[in-house]
């Protein structure tokens, strides 16, 4: 009955270690396998951010810059104004964000800007400034009642940290943010 025992024990320590170095080579190859694979190119993914406000998860809009071997956050989708139209920030996120990155493979994402599309206020993405915004450059629309170009203004404070001048540009009256100066200026997030 002892050996019995000591052969159970000596095979469940058997086991247990086996388990324990297959997950820490399945963690070691994951996170190298990871860093491997980062795109050589700007690319748009959605990701729950901690919104700092509310200490809530929320989802955001984000960049991959390879330049600066880290991630932009563009827009916290926290609203729920639109989930009356069925669109939970969940769901505009990953709509937009979509948008983002099919904008900006086509060469088409140069700046952001704002304007109207069957009288909503939107923002759009532009391959030129003076430019305007219509249904094919929409991006997203913006909840009525809101000044798109104050919604600019607080993309900028948000990527600049509210410290430093935004990296704005106008023509006229109109706001332009060059997107690479974005991609290039905003803080990076942490890489949690």
């Amino acid at each position: 009955m002892q050996n019995k025992s000591f052969f159970i024990g000596l095979g469940l320590t058997a086991l247990t270690s086996l388990v324990c170095l297959n997950v820490g080579l399945n963690s070691t190859f994951s996170k190298a396998t990871a860093a491997e694979s980062q795109p050589d190119k700007v690319t748009f993914f959605c990701r729950e951010v901690t919104d700092t406000a509310s200490g809530q998860k929320i989802p955001a809009t984000i960049a991959w810059v390879p330049e600066r071997k880290g991630h932009v956050r563009f827009i916290g989708w926290k609203s729920e104004y639109f989930n009356q139209g069925g669109w939970t920030p969940a769901e505009r996120c990953q709509k937009v964000t979509q948008k983002f990155q099919e904008f900006y493979e086509q060469g088409r994402l140069n700046y952001l800007t704002y304007g109207k599309s069957n009288g909503y206020p939107i923002i759009c993405g532009l391959l030129n400034q003076g430019e305007t915004c219509n249904s094919n450059n929409q991006l997203f629309t913006v909840k009525s009642g809101s000044k798109p170009d104050e919604v600019i203004q607080r993309l900028m404070d948000i990527s600049e940290g509210k410290s430093a001048e935004p990296i704005l540009q106008s023509s006229g009256e109109q706001l332009y943010i060059p997107v690479q100066n974005f991609l290039n200026k905003s803080p990076l997030l942490d890489s949690k």
